[in-house]
């Protein structure tokens, strides 16, 4: 019987179950076929029958027969070439390192695919095509987002490069060692820093998130300071504490300073909707920045009557003093 080694076993895959490792590489194979091809002997590990608890090893191959391999192939649908401008998106990045990545995110622009539109590539399928070949290949790890920004926000969003990346990013979030600060454009004359603590309960149904009135939700701090007010509007920074969902958006309509045109939250009117843009994340001994584009920067002077100077300034301005501020 011919054998074909699939894949590798890799740093990141060391320690898993053999039929795990098996399910990844065989894509959609059933499980129950899975454990019948292994006790057949058409699945083997390092050229060996193997057992389906077994443990694997860095350096392991993992072997298929011939014939099974030809099968699963044919089963498979073919993946679409790539189709990615590597110079062009090479410029949006911000940071990256061995571990995590670290994009420039676009108003507009998917993070992952939500089946609303075949006309754009969402960015995480970017990002694994630019990342194609520059990194050591695992089994069991495919580079992902490591937190969330809403299709409207623009700004800076981490992608874990290797699963030891991803985990001491995720890490740091959930132990509140991370630090993020955005740009946002408010209704109404923000004079001075407010401090927001309020508990927060989800609709999914309608995907909006509100405050409750008792503690029994979920509890989210967001500071927010004023940098340029004009017009009735204010360009602020907001730091959150917490990572709680539409949570800069909840909370600044609730306290009376919705983001203009975000009209879920009772903004003003804005054909384009709001603005709102990540531009600093702190995490360890890395600041990492992102200054908004011209899109953002010539669009909120115009809903503010100011030039567009004015908002490039207070813009650097807080990420300035956030950086700063942060710095370890």
């Amino acid at each position: 019987m011919n054998f074909i080694t699939a894949a590798t076993v890799q740093k990141d895959d060391d320690g898993k179950r053999a039929d795990k490792i098996f399910r990844i590489v065989l894509g959609k194979m059933p499980l129950s076929r899975i454990y019948k091809e292994i006790r057949s002997g058409f699945l083997r590990i390092n050229g060996r029958r193997t057992k389906e608890d077994a443990k694997v090893s860095a350096g392991d191959t993992v072997d298929v027969a011939q014939i099974l391999m030809e099968f699963v192939q044919q089963a498979e649908p073919r993946r679409p070439a790539h189709s990615i401008n590597r110079e062009a998106f090479r410029k949006r990045i911000v940071f990256e390192d061995e571990g995590i990545l670290v994009i420039n995110k676009k108003k507009g622009e998917l993070v992952h695919s939500d089946g609303s539109s075949k006309r754009f590539t969402p960015l995480d399928q970017l990002v694994r095509e630019y990342l194609d070949g520059e990194t050591a290949d695992s089994i069991s790890f495919s580079p992902g987002p490591l937190h969330r920004l809403d299709r409207n926000t623009s700004g800076i969003i981490a992608f874990g490069k290797s699963a030891e990346g991803a985990r001491e990013f995720s890490n740091a979030l959930q132990n509140r060692e991370t630090r993020k600060c955005y740009i946002a454009l408010l209704d109404g004359r923000l004079t001075e820093q407010e401090h927001w603590e309020d508990y927060l309960t989800r609709d999914e149904k309608t995907n909006t998130s509100h405050v409750a009135k008792n503690s029994k939700g979920d509890l989210a701090i967001t500071i927010a300071t004023p940098f340029l007010i004009s017009d009735g509007k204010t360009l602020a920074q907001v730091e959150i504490r917490t990572g709680r969902t539409h949570q800069i958006r909840c909370q600044a309509s609730f306290h009376r300073h919705p983001l203009t045109g975000d009209a879920k939250y009772h903004g003003s009117h804005n054909e384009a909707g709001y603005y709102l843009h990540s531009s600093c994340i702190v995490t360890g001994d890395r600041t990492i920045t992102g200054a908004p584009g011209e899109e953002f920067t010539a669009a909120v002077a115009a809903l503010m009557g100011c030039s567009e100077e004015e908002v490039k300034s207070a813009a650097m301005q807080i990420i300035s003093s956030f950086a700063g501020e942060n710095k370890v």
